[in-house]
């Protein structure tokens, strides 16, 4: 069972500006920080409801595959 790259990728970019926000931007005027912050947790989310969504699927059809 693998799980979807694009989940993974959306997941690591949403991780990578989270990051950014908390570590690099601390110059950064207080609108542009929260924009920026706002971006990476729906990316992170959206990742991760990907994930699931695949594994779920992944396991749907293993079950199907087994009562054949």
């Amino acid at each position: 069972m693998s799980l979807s790259k694009s989940g993974y990728l959306t997941l690591f970019v949403g991780i990578i500006l989270l990051v950014a926000s908390i570590f690099f931007t601390s110059d950064w005027g207080l609108t542009a920080w929260m924009i920026l912050f706002i971006i990476s947790l729906i990316l992170c989310t959206v990742g991760i409801i990907m994930l699931i969504v695949h594994l779920v699927r992944q396991i749907k059809e293993d079950k199907a595959r087994k009562t054949q």
